[in-house]
């Protein structure tokens, strides 16, 4: 098989992957992580280290199938933070129950108070990762159309985005069908992969240009 033939199978392939990650999103929309949307959570002093599998445990047999977030707080690691996409007050009781059996204390589903997280919008956790993003492709493509003046600015500025687009929007395809849940992880991940190819691209250039 020519290269060519298989440059034209990736390519296909590629685009399909892309117009089935389109639909998805379309009909399902992308799969946000529970920190994103608006959610409950509560706040619980244990008072000694705490064992998040074992707190999972617990949080498991108190919540079910309902999705939930563990974290850490505090710097002896002495509190945990629970997420979860509702909290009921027999949710309460059942938790504050296990807690006192396990870590010895006298909580009560009454004195554990419930905070409401609302709705996080994907362009405020973007946005402050626009301006430097912006500041590094600016600089990168600022030295290509002085280093590679000779040759058509436009064309070859129009392929590096074609490509960078191509690649953001296969990933974000693969992320959409895959209900890989989109946090502040993956969204850093396509910003860092979104600069690998620039650079990639540049070197590609660079080295055909000598």
């Amino acid at each position: 098989m020519k290269l060519d033939s298989l440059k034209k199978i990736l390519l296909l392939g590629l685009i399909l992957l892309i117009i089935a990650g389109t639909i998805v999103i379309a009909l399902k929309g992308l799969n946000v992580s529970l920190l994103f949307h608006e959610h409950e959570s509560i706040s619980l002093f244990i008072g000694k280290e705490i064992d998040v599998n074992e707190f999972k445990t617990i949080c498991k047999d108190v919540f079910g199938n309902k999705k939930f977030i563990l974290r850490k707080i505090e710097v002896f690691g002495d509190s945990i933070n629970i997420n979860a996409d509702s909290i009921t007050n027999e949710e309460l009781e059942a938790l504050a129950n296990k807690i006192n059996e396990k870590y010895n204390q006298e909580y009560k589903a009454e004195n554990i108070h419930v905070t409401t997280i609302p709705n996080i919008r994907i362009r405020d956790i973007i946005r402050p990762y626009i301006k430097p993003v912006i500041i590094s492709a600016a600089l990168i493509l600022a030295y290509m159309i002085i280093r590679f003046r000779k040759m058509n600015i436009l064309e070859l500025l129009g392929k590096g985005f074609l490509t960078i687009a191509l690649t953001e929007a296969a990933l974000l395809s693969v992320i959409a069908i895959t209900r890989i849940p989109v946090s502040a992880v993956v969204i850093n991940l396509m910003f860092v992969v979104a600069m690998i190819e620039l650079v990639i691209y540049n070197y590609k250039t660079e080295k055909n240009y000598n």
